[in-house]
């Protein structure tokens, strides 16, 4: 497996105390031919389930790069407002739908960032909704920066500045004197560099999918439209059901859906997604996995489980070898029952109550 590469910066107060990170994308890439939104969408994924967000900001807000595209999309409703702030890149066009966009994750309490901010007069309406207003001070100059302060100032009295790129403690006391709250830049530490196990498309698509599954109420609508937008998800799901294991005739994905039920359905997206992360590793592994998986799914034939599936507790407990991390880490990205994970931390025995 290639590793996912994110860089954090981190964003520190007046006291210089770290209060925040700046999360980057970075790649092994050396031609590097991502845009803006595909850089995003990179952070996101790893952010979220390969490395972690808490991992990468230890609980402090990450700021992550926004483009108008993505906003428009509504990339971000996939973070929470509570440990992200939208960063929104200098170059974007500014139309109605983007400023309505931005109006909604005001209200929905999202903390909007106006990244190398240069004063301009069609940015108004955005520095009107902006919490944060980050001045760029390599590109800039002492009397620029005054300047671009004022202007906001008339139509923002209440927005905060961030100082970026200081390099110099000179810089930093011009910023502290001038009333910056927050600071950035090489004088303080440079991009730090985490790395994850990368996931293809492929396989985050079922990993996505298995956390639907295991929530109290799955969105069958939802569990539908993700199967029908990953072709070789479609044809395992039909291949499977057709199988002679099964021994139906089906030629839709909704119907597949509703003849396997949810607990067939865990079983055949956990083995895929499993399978799909062996292809590096020794076969003994994948079979290790379908042994315990099966032999927990047969337990619970023998023990009141609540209806919970017994199959993805033995088959999730080597998921940690498969990703090369703690499973502490991995567990807290998914929507698992609570009496799963801590078994599966802590490895101490669930308690069952035995069929009368």
């Amino acid at each position: 497996m290639k590793n996912s590469m994110v860089a954090r910066q981190p964003i520190l107060n007046r006291e210089k105390e770290t209060v925040a990170y700046e999360l980057l994308f970075r790649t092994s890439n050396k031609e590097n031919t991502f845009d803006g939104s595909q850089a995003t969408a990179e952070v996101i994924t790893s952010s979220l389930d390969l490395i972690g967000l808490d991992n990468l900001t230890g609980g402090k807000h990450a700021f992550i790069n926004f483009t108008a595209k993505l906003i428009k999309e509504g990339i971000p409703d996939l973070l929470s407002s509570k440990k992200i702030y939208l960063e929104i890149l200098e170059d974007q066009k500014v139309d109605e739908l983007f400023l309505e966009s931005i109006k909604k994750y005001k209200e929905l309490d999202y903390k909007i960032v106006l990244d190398d901010f240069i004063f301009k007069e069609n940015l108004i309406k955005l520095v009107e909704l902006a919490d944060i207003i980050k001045i760029d001070f390599l590109a800039t100059k002492s009397i620029e920066r005054n300047k671009i302060m004022k202007n906001i100032k008339k139509y923002n009295s209440n927005v905060e500045f961030l100082a970026e790129k200081i390099e110099t403690n000179e810089e930093f006391e011009e910023a502290w004197d001038l009333g910056y709250k927050y600071f950035q830049g090489y004088f303080f530490t440079k991009p730090e560099i985490i790395e994850g196990q990368k996931i293809s498309s492929y396989k985050f698509t079922y990993l996505k999918l298995l956390e639907e599954l295991n929530k109290k109420e799955p969105n069958f609508k939802l569990i539908e439209k993700t199967v029908k937008q990953d072709v070789s998800m479609s044809y395992s799901l039909l291949s499977t059901i057709n199988s002679a294991a099964f021994g139906y005739d089906v030629k839709s994905i909704r119907q597949a859906i509703v003849l396997l039920g949810i607990g067939r359905l865990k079983k055949w997206c956990t083995l895929y997604f499993l399978k799909g992360l062996s292809k590096n590793k020794p076969d003994i592994l994948f079979k290790t996995t379908l042994i315990r998986g099966y032999f927990a799914d047969f337990l619970a034939e023998y023990f009141i489980s609540e209806n919970k599936d017994l199959f993805i507790l033995g088959a999730f407990s080597l998921i940690d070898v498969y990703l090369e991390r703690d499973i502490k880490d991995i567990l807290e990205c998914t929507s698992m029952p609570g009496d799963f994970k801590s078994a599966l931390i802590n490895r101490v025995n669930m308690s069952l109550s035995s069929r009368q």
